[in-house]
């Protein structure tokens, strides 16, 4: 599909098979065995670090959920060298929430590391008497232990400082902050600020406002910004700017609004009473009427709103009036026919934005084109809901129903405004295919090879790519030097000492070192899903920002294989691939054998349990329970069998056989009799798909697919 190349440096010299870089290429590609050999050579070289050998293997075999495997083979190298390697061999299993047999491996004296793992296996602590820590990890646990209260200041500065880098200890000090909320002195707002820089959370924001609503202080700046606060904290803020400045916000729906959505409706109807504005009072009833469910009441004071009264309180009227008909779940066209109507008469109301695109995603899933294209039009004129999404989906609406050129309009728009959205290949591919549409080859062609440029690793910049022949994507291996970074090296002292889910959690979350680094230790520590969510927060943040999508320096610990070998084992008698199967396990569940969704879908291919009851009675298998799901084995074959099914349902359709995979097989026959799969145009298919969640997934597995299919290869 795409020319993809892997780049080891330094291949010529005689030791690259046995050189770490080498080695995490062969890691990162699934190529385990071979993996394990090489970091056996290096470790009887006695070149490089132990320390560094085995963060490596540790976290290969914990990659795979292969501990056992892991432990034998620290068992050999602990015989052979002489060293005790019991820090290892807990850590392999504190990571993989075995932490009541990690527990029969630590020696007695080892006294907080025992108090850690009973904190991870939830048993109740008694600590007695401590030794005194000697490092950061051991600083932890004493953090952890303290009985409430009982923290010293000396030591309560110390876990602020070590909160920078392991972020529940920010936890820890709020839980010796809250009990003195109000007796705490100067000393209490130092420490709290400090721990303010270093650490974010609900609940510290919580305890700040508390304070300051305790004290009766705090700008009106402040308290004007926590009314994004939610619950309780919201009304407040309200509160507390009622009480400041009561001439400005005592005649403010925003004030009345959170008081009623938090239950404060009698102090609500209290300021519309002594307001003594009629306008203004009618406008709070509505609030007050939503937020204790009366939605036919409310339906009836809408209803009465006299023509001639302010602008304000009619759009106020149209919105609450449509958000009446949805709570009374009157049919979908009539409550979004009338949030689009409220947009339209007042585009210049804070909320008309969201409600037309609400409107226009609603049209976008009946595949009404029209009326989702005036929506999608109407929410980009009122502001801004949707952003970069609404341009694109905006776009396509009008091109769907033959208004190309409006449509190619809103594209450019969206491009200039977000240069590096998510759904910015989108845009630019469909630019490039109504240009064809009208003739213009050679701006096709253009806008084709733009798309594979700027987006090499995204289903349109690979579908581009291929489309016309060029092959832009690298994957490089990067050098990772973990004992160079003060941040990784800490991890490895960690992982030597047992406390291997500490380091995770560490890698994770602090912001003492740049997340790439921090992803690529993740990824060498086998904790796949924690690098991958990583990265994607680093390719967010980027594109929100406008500076850029995930470097191509990232993208080799962005698209790991842990499983391939046990993929292409499983797979070897199906008539489906390692990199499908792959692609999809990545989706689903970033390669965490212990992934469970909300609905209730398992492992790391995701499976139901009625899915799993099906495959078992088809194939005459075993009937999958409890932790079966969290097997990788069990998981990759009742997995696989039933997407090779689906590709046999659906003609060996990839895009097909997906769809079903993500919304269920009887979709996507339906989708297929409404609107018929062209083999040569799979993306006017993959974009018609009225569920929004499906048309993402399709595409993301088949990009996914196209990488791994050229890695493996």
């Amino acid at each position: 599909m795409v020319k993809l190349l892997i780049m080891l440096l330094a291949v010529s010299t005689p030791l690259m098979s046995a050189s770490l870089q080498h080695v995490d290429s062969l890691i990162l590609s699934g190529l385990n065995e071979l993996a394990v050999s090489e970091l056996l050579e290096l470790l009887r070289e006695d070149d490089i670090p132990s320390d560094v050998i085995l963060y490596r293997i540790t976290g290969l075999f914990h990659g795979v959920g292969r501990e056992d495997e892991c432990i034998l083979l620290l068992d050999s190298i602990q015989q052979e060298s002489g060293e005790d390697l019991y820090g290892w061999k807990v850590s392999l299993l504190d990571m993989s929430r075995r932490s009541d047999e990690a527990l029969t491996l630590v020696p007695s004296e080892n006294i907080l590391l025992r108090l850690w793992l009973q904190t991870e296996s939830g048993e109740t602590l008694s600590s007695g008497i401590l030794p005194a820590p000697d490092c950061l990890a051991e600083r932890a646990v004493r953090a952890m232990i303290c009985a409430d209260g009982r923290m010293s200041k000396g030591q309560m500065e110390q876990t602020v400082l070590d909160a920078a880098l392991i972020g529940f200890l920010g936890d820890e000090v709020i839980d010796e902050l809250e009990p003195i909320l109000e007796t705490g002195d100067s000393w209490w707002d130092i420490i709290a600020l400090d721990l303010s820089s270093v650490y974010e959370s609900n609940r510290l924001d919580k305890l700040l406002a508390t304070r300051d609503l305790y004290l009766a202080r705090g700008s009106a700046a402040t308290w004007e910004n926590r009314l994004s606060f939610n619950g309780d904290m919201q009304a407040c803020a309200a509160i507390m700017l009622l009480r400041m400045d009561p001439d400005k916000w005592g005649r403010s729906w925003l004030i009345t609004d959170i008081l009623a959505d938090e239950g404060y409706t009698v102090m609500a109807d209290s300021i519309a009473r002594t307001s003594g504005g009629t306008s203004f009072s009618t406008g709070v009833s509505m609030a007050i009427l939503r937020a204790t469910s009366q939605y036919g009441a409310l339906l009836e004071l809408c209803d009465s709103i006299a023509p001639d009264m302010p602008d304000s309180l009619r759009a106020r009227t149209a919105l609450f009036r449509a958000r009446a008909l949805r709570a009374l779940q009157k049919p979908p066209e009539e409550y979004y026919g009338s949030y689009l109507s409220f947009a339209v008469a007042y585009p210049w109301h804070e909320k008309a934005s969201e409600a037309a695109y609400l409107t226009a995603r609603y049209f976008d899933s009946e595949r009404n084109w029209p009326a989702a294209a005036d929506a999608y039009m109407a929410a980009l004129s009122a502001g801004d809901a949707g952003e970069a999404r609404a341009h694109w989906r905006g776009g396509f609406c009008h091109y769907m129903c033959g208004r190309g050129s409006t449509g190619d309009s809103i594209w450019t728009a969206g491009i200039e405004k977000y240069p590096y959205s998510a759904w910015c290949d989108e845009m630019l591919f469909w630019r490039a295919r109504y240009a064809g549409r009208i003739g213009d080859t050679g701006r096709e062609n253009e806008l084709l090879r733009e798309t594979a440029r700027n987006h090499q690793w995204e289903f349109y910049g690979l579908l581009a790519a291929s489309r016309t022949g060029s092959g832009f994507l690298s994957i490089e291996t990067a050098e990772t030097l973990l004992l160079e970074n003060a941040v990784t090296a800490e991890a490895v002292d960690m992982m030597s000492r047992g406390y291997g889910s500490m380091a995770s959690s560490m890698l994770s979350g602090t912001g003492l070192c740049d997340a790439g680094t921090r992803s690529a230790a993740l990824s060498l520590m086998g904790e796949y899903h924690s690098a991958l969510s990583l990265l994607r927060t680093i390719d967010f943040q980027l594109r929100s920002e406008n500076r850029g999508i995930l470097p191509d320096s990232l993208l080799f610990f962005y698209f790991p294989a842990p499983y391939r070998e046990l993929t292409e084992s499983t797979l070897s008698e199906m008539d489906i691939t390692a990199d499908i199967v792959t692609g999809l396990m990545r989706q689903e569940s970033y390669f965490s054998r212990w992934a469970k969704s909300w609905v209730g879908a398992s492992g790391l291919i995701q499976l139901m349990p009625g899915t799993a009851g099906d495959i078992a009675r088809w194939y005459g298998l075993p009937v999958l329970s409890g932790s079966d799901f969290f097997v990788p084995e069990k998981s990759i074959q009742y997995g696989s069998l039933y997407l090779a099914r689906q590709y046999l349902n659906f003609s060996g359709s990839s895009v097909l056989a997906l769809a079903a995979y993500n919304a269920g097989p009887g979709n996507a026959a339906k989708w297929m009799e409404a609107f018929p799969l062209e083999e040569d145009d799979p993306e006017l298919f993959i974009e018609q798909i009225p569920m929004t969640e499906t048309r993402g997934y399709v595409k993301h597995v088949m990009a996914n697919a196209w990488i791994y299919s050229e890695l493996f290869n």
